[in-house]
């Protein structure tokens, strides 16, 4: 017992992410309180002891000035937004001096019940409580004003990356105020008002996702139960805890939460976790004495929100709702922050990185512009912000809230609820995950398999089973047997949940219960035996001293539970009936019970009971002991005032007892486990087994479900008894270790010193740990905490799964915790980040692979967006520092960001699961979402590619308007003089030749059909050139000579196409709908709409050299051709980029068929051909209908080169040489992403 006592005793206490700010402000509660004490006992003492105390009290609440707690590793600040640190301070002041004056724990139950007006045994009357609920109120805490629906919606409206386009789209609103008849303002506007929709649409999407998500966790949020038992005039009942009232006296037991503050007035084991308010997870014994002169530290108080973890008691009530502890630290504690899941951060680092390389550029650019480009301010700051657009993935945020949207349905189908979603990516970098065995890796349907007494091994055939004609090996009228039978039945809570009283054609073992797993088995196997009624009325329990029954319930620390019955014989007025672990309870034993007598257990009884439980374990069965003790009637006469508060307060010895017999109850494993875990280790998950039940069984289930596949320690030295301990535990792949071990190692390192550094604490824990194949048996709560906790220290991200109230430390503690929905309670529940709705261990690696996916997935959405995003950077690059006419305008960028794009984006997030998903190693916490592998792959690779693209079309279709690629160099803004020069045919047949004197005569353009100033050859020979002139109506005229004509070539401004000569010698005829040449008049029709009905089969030029078919609008329309075309290649080669970024390492050819994607290709195709040729449409977005096959099909090589090159990047990642089996190759190494 020393040892178990030792085990809870000097435990550390472990901190849990509960709420920071709850734990916090009790902590400067606790501190102030401790403080206020400890002063007046040193300004009474003068103890240097006290003083010291003091000062350390001190230095704690000056940190705490400092406003910084650690709770998890996470800085945490403690008051209020609105509070200042000396607001906080004060109020745990004031606060402080209450709890130093409170006296409730300290006087007289009776004193206080007359205080509270109530009786200690009745209670209050009914009508009591609702005059006292008149008067107090309401058992609830004030509800603090809830953040309104309209500021979270703005809150996901400034998120980074909306932050960027709100700063850009204001932008454009300036530019378009300042001047809003300037050329180009009205696409300032448009761009302002696309930039606001795109904000407004992805912030209502992920609000409308946290609305949702926000509503799930209400139901988590509330520390007050439903209901509780309460005694009013003497009679239990059943009320809404928000009517409890001071005065009334309250039944607490197992798993239930307390509804108020509590003076303690019976306790049976009775602990509590205080985690809610301290943080730390140890249970709490509660007592009936006053412990503390701090009333928050005494044992004899229960407070409001806190989890009855072990045993039942009864507590009066003394503060209701914002009275209590919880309510008056409220005021000190804010809302704590969820600890970001490592998806969060992933995001979050991703954010700051593209904006800064967006608004890093954009200021690069914004400065270039001005000094080398000598544009206007609203110019520079017009490609600043399209700069800044262009590196932008506008689409992204709603293309990770659709995806996480996706996959919390896809899961919830997997009967699998996510209640944080961005946890479902921490699953599948999950390393490790410590499972326990009952409910999860097994049934949870136990039944009686074996039973064991009179020192013989019996088979345990159910009679509703086998029937009345079996021949079964236990006989019920045996005297040992049925001292079994009664000890089993008498020692279980279980009952069958039936309303008839009729019970002759009931199928029992078909019948609900009520109760635990194993009590259930007990029950269903001895009620067609004996009806449990009776046999639980031949047996009465004895009272203690407050009336209530005399029964200790079980507890995992302790691991038995027991009673005491009145059995009246000649030497005994009462018999202890105890249940529990085998090897504990043998303990405890003196004799063996042998057909009706006591037979003193020797060695060899000994070793027959060793044997016997070690074959039950090793056949994966779970064993329970029964012994029985008579009380000699000397000590303990009738009346005999029992105390059954805990182990240390009983008052007889655990000593002495007849051992009864041996049950063994089997939980077969669930089907879909064993190949669960298979998949768990493929995916190199180590799975640790953390159970209760003794090592032989927990070996046994473990081997069955493949947790063990190899020899364990115990094998090898079964095997050889010469092995030392330590040889075998280097040779063992696995390892089955008793709870008590991990007691003993805590001892040896108790011996060793308090100041033991990190890494030399839980050393053999963590070596154990270690381990490839671990099963840990007979553990506590506390210590599968350790278990957690080492692991993490290994550098496992651990995943933890559980169903009871102990489980909820250990899953607050792992990386992800895991609840049973079936079987697990409110408390494991509210701790966990995902609850099993089947409690199937199998949807667990269901959301590992989800996990897993959507990290993939992702990836490959940011890859695709990174890929255009490359390519609406460079156009401004281009513009800028060479001068070119801008390649692809903001209309595009925005069309390609939040339309072409989109759609093929939100695919990935249907997009199957890589074939080696579950074979890889689990993600490090150093492998980054965004890495600089796939910046390159996204930027210099795909990127530089599809850019390519781009341009070549754009040259390509400039060429074919009459501007060669070397002519476009710093031609934007330059001088120009433009005179064709070949022959004319007019409308009559005839030839037209400028005279001689009318050329500009410059040798390297002699077969351009537009001679364009040179930047190399500045003298120009010239000859006067008769170039008509406008006339007073705008129309052009050959009356007047103007001379040459030097204009700056601006392809911004489209007002320059007045002056363009190649109107002189053409005309729009829009009855005839083409174009014919004339010499005498221009009909000024030169805006865009004319350039829509130019007919390219009609030939206007003729002559050699340059395509001789073109457009007449030539200067403006030329460059929305070439922009179109741009536009056109990048989503041909979009079109290669979904595919290929559908795969990471196998060919596209072998992955699953994705129909959302191939959606996605179809209305990007739809949205391109709409824009490029339904006229109004193209004309509003400014593009023109390019010649597909001559203007659209340069993409095409571009396209299908990056297809073929990530086939064959992909096919050498998986079948270039390797330096090694587990090293990768050069290509996975350098180019997997």
């Amino acid at each position: 017992m020393a040892q178990y006592r030792q085990l809870n005793d000097g435990q550390q206490n472990f901190t849990q992410p509960t709420n920071p700010q709850i734990v916090a402000g009790f902590q400067i509660l606790r501190q102030s309180v401790d403080l206020g004490m400890q002063q007046s006992e040193s300004a009474r003492k003068s103890s240097m002891k006290a003083q010291a105390l003091v000062s350390r009290q001190s230095q704690m609440l000056n940190q705490m000035k400092e406003q910084k707690i650690m709770v998890k590793d996470v800085v945490v600040p403690v008051d209020a937004p609105t509070n200042t640190k000396q607001d906080v301070l004060k109020k745990a002041q004031n606060k402080g001096e209450e709890y130093r004056n409170m006296d409730e724990h300290k006087i007289d139950v009776m004193i206080l019940a007359n205080r509270l007006g109530t009786s200690k045994d009745e209670g209050l009357s009914d009508d009591q409580a609702v005059q006292k609920n008149l008067q107090f109120g309401d058992n609830k805490l004030s509800e603090k004003a809830k953040t309104p629906w309209w500021i979270k919606l703005i809150k996901e409206m400034v998120q980074p990356f909306s932050i960027l386009l709100w700063i850009a789209s204001f932008a454009c609103f300036a530019l378009y105020g300042v001047n809003p008849e300037a050329l180009g303002a009205k696409s300032n506007l448009w761009l302002a008002i696309i930039l606001i929709a795109i904000i407004l649409l992805t912030g209502s999407i992920t609000y409308n996702q946290s609305a949702k998500a926000d509503a799930l966790m209400e139901g988590f949020k509330n520390f007050l139960p439903s209901n509780c038992i309460v005694i009013r005039g003497g009679q239990r009942k059943q009320v809404p805890a928000e009517k409890i009232v001071p005065g009334d006296i309250v039944e607490v037991k197992m798993g239930d939460k307390i509804p108020a503050d509590i003076r303690i007035i019976q306790s049976r084991e009775m602990k509590v976790d205080n985690s809610a308010l301290t943080g730390e997870c140890d249970p709490l014994l509660r007592v009936t004495e006053c412990t503390s002169e701090n009333p928050l530290e005494t044992k004899n108080l229960a407070f409001f929100g806190t989890l009855c973890k072990e045993g039942s008691g009864l507590g009066m009530v003394i503060q209701i709702g914002d009275k209590t502890v919880m309510g008056q630290i409220a005021d000190l504690a804010t809302g704590g922050e969820t600890p970001e899941t490592p998806l969060n951060i992933e995001l979050k680092r991703f954010v700051i990185l593209i904006s800064f390389i967006a608004v890093s550029l954009g200021i690069l650019f914004l400065i270039l512009s001005l000094v080398v480009e000598k544009a206007t301010v609203d110019q520079a700051v017009g490609q600043a912000i399209g700069i800044i657009v262009a590196n932008v993935p506008e689409g992204l945020l709603g293309c990770i809230t659709v995806s996480l949207a996706i996959t919390a349905k896809r899961l919830a189908d997997k009967q699998v609820l996510v209640k944080n979603l961005e946890a479902v990516e921490t699953l599948g970098s999950t390393s490790c995950i410590c499972s326990d065995k009952t409910g999860t890796l097994t049934q949870n349907k136990m039944s009686v398999e074996n039973v064991w007494y009179d020192g013989l091994k019996r088979k345990a055939l159910n009679k509703l089973i086998a029937g009345k004609n079996a021949e079964y090996e236990y006989e019920t009228s045996d005297p040992t047997f049925r001292d079994l039978h009664d000890c089993a039945i008498i020692t279980s809570e279980a009952k069958f949940n039936i309303q008839t009283k009729e019970k002759q054609n009931i199928n029992w073992l078909d019948t609900p219960t009520i109760g635990d797993a194993s009590e259930t088995a007990l029950i269903k196997f001895f009620q067609p035996i004996e009806d449990i009624e009776l046999t639980r009325q031949r047996r009465q329990f004895a009272e203690l001293p407050d009336k209530s029954l005399a029964k200790m319930p079980f507890n995992s620390t302790n691991k038995f539970s027991l009673c005491i019955v009145n059995w009246e014989t000649h030497d005994s007025y009462y018999c202890v009936y105890i249940k529990g672990a085998p090897e504990k309870l043998w303990t405890f034993c003196s004799y063996l019970l042998v057909e009706g007598r006591n037979q003193p257990i020797d060695e060899q009884i000994t070793q027959k009971f060793k044997q016997v439980n070690l074959t039950f374990g090793k056949g994966g069965e779970r064993v329970l002991g029964f012994a029985k003790l008579h009380l000699p009637r000397a000590e303990y006469h009738k009346g005999y005032q029992f105390n059954l508060n805990s182990v240390d307060t009983l008052k007889f010895r655990l000593e002495g007892f007849t051992f009864l017999g041996l049950l063994s109850l089997m939980d077969p494993p669930k089907v879909t486990v064993p190949q669960a875990i298979r998949k768990c280790q493929s995916a190199g998950i180590k799975v640790i087994m953390v159970t209760g039940d003794q090592p032989p069984t927990a070996g046994a289930i473990a081997k069955q479900i493949g947790i063990i596949t190899g020899k364990t320690v115990d094998d090898l030295l079964d095997e050889n008894p010469s092995m030392s301990y330590e040889d075998a535990f280097r040779l063992a792949p696995a390892i089955v270790i008793h709870g008590d071990l991990i007691v003993q190692a805590l001892e040896e390192e108790a011996s060793q010193g308090e100041n033991l550094p990190e890494e030399l604490k839980d050393r053999k824990l963590r070596s154990w740990c270690s381990k490839p194949q671990v099963v840990f048996a007979r553990t506590s709560p506390a210590q599968k905490l350790m278990i957690v906790r080492a692991c993490q220290y290994l550098g496992h991200v651990v995943g933890v799964t559980g169903d009871g109230v102990n489980d909820s430390p250990a899953i607050k503690q792992g990386d992800i915790g895991i609840s049973m929905g079936i079987s697990g309670s409110d408390v494991t529940k509210d701790a966990a980040d995902m609850i099993l709705l089947n409690d199937d261990f199998a949807s667990i690696v269901d959301g590992v692979e989800e996990g897993r996916k959507i990290f993939d997935n992702l990836k490959k959405t940011i890859v695709y967006l990174l890929t255009s995003n490359i390519t609406e950077v460079f156009p401004y690059v281009g513009e800028i520092a060479i001068g070119l006419p801008l390649p692809l305008s903001n209309a595009f960028i925005l069309t390609i960001c939040i339309g072409t794009d989109i759609l093929p984006a939100i695919s990935f997030a249907y997009e199957e699961a890589e074939i080696d998903i579950m074979t890889r190693k689990p993600r490090k916490k150093d492998d980054h979402l965004v890495s600089l592998r796939l910046i390159t792959h996204a930027y210099l690779l795909q990127g530089v590619i599809a850019t390519s693209a781009g341009f070549f079309s754009y040259f390509s279709t400039m060429n074919e308007y009459g501007f060669p690629p070397h002519l476009l160099l710093s031609f934007m803004g330059s001088p120009y003089q433009q005179i064709p020069w070949a022959p004319i045919t007019l409308a009559n047949g005839q030839k037209y030749s400028p005279p001689p004197t009318s050329w500009v005569w410059d040798m390297p353009n002699m077969n351009n059909p537009f001679l364009t100033t040179q930047p190399y050859s500045p003298n120009w020979q010239m000859a006067p050139v008769l170039i008509p002139g406008l006339d007073k109506d705008g129309n052009y005229s050959t009356k007047d000579t103007i001379g040459f004509q030097d204009t700056p070539l601006n392809w911004i401004n489209p007002e320059i196409i007045y002056y363009d000569l190649r109107y002189i010698f053409v005309s729009y005829n829009a009855t005839a709908n083409r174009w014919f040449p004339t010499f005498n008049e221009w009909d000024n029709q030169f805006s865009d709409q004319l350039c829509r009905y130019f007919d390219r089969s009609d030939s206007l030029l003729e002559g050699s050299g340059y395509p001789i078919n073109t457009n007449a609008c030539f200067k403006t329309a030329a460059l929305k051709y070439a922009q179109t075309s741009y536009f056109v290649a990048v989503v041909l080669v979009q079109w290669s980029n979904v595919f290929s970024c559908k795969q990471r390492k196998m060919s596209v050819i072998y992955s699953p068929i994705n129909t959302v994607m191939f959606y996605g290709v179809i209305l990007e195709t739809i949205i391109f051909i709409c824009i490029v040729y339904i006229p109004g449409v193209n004309t509003w977005f400014g593009a023109r209908p390019v010649d597909i096959l001559n203007l659209g099909m340069p993409g095409l090589p571009y396209s299908m080169c990056l297809f073929c090159w990530e086939e064959m990047r992909k096919y050498f990642i998986r079948n270039f040489q390797k330096p090694s089996k587990y090293e990768p190759n050069f290509f996975e190494a350098n180019s997997l992403w």
